[in-house]
């Protein structure tokens, strides 16, 4: 598969100096030859460095025509209608997430802890506060609740 050989590429570039605290979150490669790769930072995605990962990519698919001479390339940050990956939860601390759990069963909460099973989330229910944990094994997917702030006139 394609993208398991853009892999170790885009994990060299990783690794460099400047590119530390970042990782894959998703590559998705479609049947026209089209190739989105999506990369998170703990402090955050300048377009800086997605365009050097994106030169990265270039290079190695112009050199080993993998896709051909005509494909197109994408690099950017997941956007927050993406669901979360293990690695983004800490990042998010603080913030509301509507989980999804297995049997359609959803939560929503403040993700207030992250450890190496699974995350904790301060729920509000009528007029009490629950903590709930889960394991990430038994999280389906996890997205970040978008909340705008009405002006006040």
């Amino acid at each position: 598969m394609i993208e398991e050989k853009l892999i170790p590429v885009i994990e060299q570039k990783l690794s460099e100096e400047g590119f530390e605290d970042c990782f894959i979150v998703d590559i998705i490669v479609s049947k026209n030859s089209k190739v989105v790769v999506y990369v998170d930072c703990e402090s955050g995605v300048p377009i800086r460095k997605c365009v050097s990962i994106s030169r990265r990519i270039e290079h190695y698919l112009d050199e080993t025509l993998l896709l051909g001479e005509k494909y197109t390339l994408e690099v950017s940050s997941p956007g927050l209608d993406k669901p979360l990956v293990k690695r983004q939860y800490k990042k998010n601390i603080g913030r509301d997430l509507k989980v999804k759990l297995a049997e359609n069963a959803k939560i929503k909460g403040t993700l207030i802890e992250v450890n190496e099973f699974g995350i904790v989330l301060e729920v509000s229910e009528k007029k009490s506060v629950k903590i709930i944990e889960l394991k990430f094994e038994d999280i389906l997917e996890s997205k970040v609740i978008v909340k705008f702030n009405k002006k006040k006139k």
